[in-house]
């Protein structure tokens, strides 16, 4: 039991590392400093920095991936699809947005980074499921044919901004009714 609490604390304290100083930006010693643990105790349990990234990847992104996928089941309509993620996409970034900010500062590393290894390969799940709800969606209207990867980067765009307002406010929220208004603002322009 307390090394299962101290893994998670190894988790927690560096999540919030990565988000305010940027993965490149926090060593391990800081992260030990943080935990009140020597080098070698954090090495026992995560053989390196990558090995602390893929234990957030695992404890943190993993079930939020999961999550989205199962309200993205095939509905009766793009707009109850989109709502659906869009409800859980924003509702889990704004309980936690410490991961959400190491999400969004770090999707900019470079290529080639030790992150970029890691990161990207989970985050790109996740903009393959919104892909894919265009992509279903093209039967009906084939207007949408081709166009999935330029909706998916619109739609993720708008929530990710929106969510990266929420870091403003005292106590961040999920509003159903922001949400439903981005929604619709998205399926019917700026002159709805």
């Amino acid at each position: 039991m307390a090394n299962e609490k101290t893994r998670e604390k190894i988790l927690e304290v560096s999540l919030k590392l990565f988000s305010e100083k940027g993965y490149d930006g926090v060593g391990v010693q800081e992260i030990a400093d943080e935990c009140s643990l020597t080098k070698p105790s954090l090495y026992y349990y995560f053989k390196s920095k990558a090995g602390i990234l893929e234990g957030i990847m695992t404890e943190y992104i993993d079930p939020f991936i999961e999550k989205l996928r199962n309200v993205c089941l095939p509905p009766d309509s793009i707009e109850e699809a989109l709502k659906n993620f869009a409800y859980c996409y924003v509702d889990n970034c704004s309980k936690n947005l410490s991961l959400y900010m190491m999400m969004m500062t770090m999707q900019y590393s470079p290529l080639k980074s030790e992150f970029n290894n890691v990161f990207m390969k989970h985050c790109s799940i996740i903009s393959r499921i919104v892909i894919d709800l265009f992509k279903r969606e093209e039967v009906r209207n084939s207007n949408m044919k081709g166009r999935e990867n330029q909706f998916a980067n619109t739609l993720l765009g708008m929530l990710g901004f929106h969510i990266y307002t929420l870091r403003t406010q005292k106590e961040p929220h999920f509003d159903k009714k922001e949400v439903d208004l981005l929604i619709h603002q998205f399926l019917y322009g700026i002159f709805s």
